[in-house]
């Protein structure tokens, strides 16, 4: 075993658990997947010799990233990454970051029209005791989530978000809620480009409660919510800050 598997081993990294890798005051900074970070004089390629060469991707002088953990790459070469941190990478053309989101398995960002099927599928949950709906993501030309279109809200989200649902259909989340909170815009978006399904757990400003959403894609360029209001006190309790599972 070399010297830097061995640190590696010490600092309790593995391929599995890195997120991303980058270079800071003549170090190499590894971040893992729980925010930990461990640092080392060792050149970049170095590191990465240790590591598997189809898992991370080395996508500037200085920065490595773990292919499975890239939730998007805009048309100006900028990553976001499934922490939401943003890295700038080579500039490319349009054409080959498409064909590098397809290579690692990311979907266009650009999303399809939603069907009429599916919109005839949720109105089965109109009355549903539990609130429902489905946005649209809104990226920016970097392919950034930046905002979501409500396009079917059931009765119940009326309960939960505190606006007519009229008030909501075919309406920016942020001209409903001026005050919305931007944090799970990286996990909607994830969700809606590439099909993953997360929990998220934590106080929503605009609405004053904490809630549990349940998401997953109904289709692509879509995300689907089921939303859970929590008592405040266990709120307090339990969600100090945003708390994110995705679901395999």
């Amino acid at each position: 075993m070399s010297d830097l598997n061995r640190w590696m081993q010490k600092h309790n990294l593995c391929p599995e658990n890195i997120l991303y890798l980058y270079r800071s005051d003549r170090k190499t900074v590894l971040h893992r997947m729980d925010g930990g970070e461990a640092a080392l004089y060792a050149p970049m390629h170095g590191v990465l010799s240790v590591l598997p060469e189809d898992q991370f991707l080395n996508i500037s002088k200085g920065i490595a990233v773990n292919r499975s953990q890239i939730v998007n790459i805009g048309n100006d070469g900028v990553y976001t990454m499934s922490d939401g941190r943003t890295f700038q990478g080579r500039k490319r053309g349009l054409s080959s970051h498409r064909r590098l989101r397809m290579e690692i398995g990311l979907s266009d960002t650009k999303p399809r029209p939603m069907s009429m099927s599916l919109l005839e599928k949720c109105s089965l949950l109109d009355d549903m005791p539990l609130a429902f709906c489905v946005i649209e993501l809104v990226f920016n030309e970097d392919g950034h989530g930046v905002d979501f279109i409500f396009r079917y809200c059931n009765a119940e989200m009326a309960n939960i978000e505190g606006v007519p649902v009229e008030e909501m259909l075919d309406r920016s989340f942020y001209k409903v809620f001026p005050n919305g909170d931007k944090k799970w815009l990286v996990s909607y978006a994830d969700v809606a480009l590439n099909g993953t399904k997360h929990t998220l757990h934590d106080y929503s400003p605009e609405v004053d409660k904490y809630l549990t959403i349940h998401c997953y894609q109904p289709e692509p360029g879509y995300c689907a919510c089921v939303l859970q209001a929590n008592e405040p006190e266990a709120g307090r309790a339990e969600h100090c800050g945003v708390s994110i599972k995705q679901e395999v």
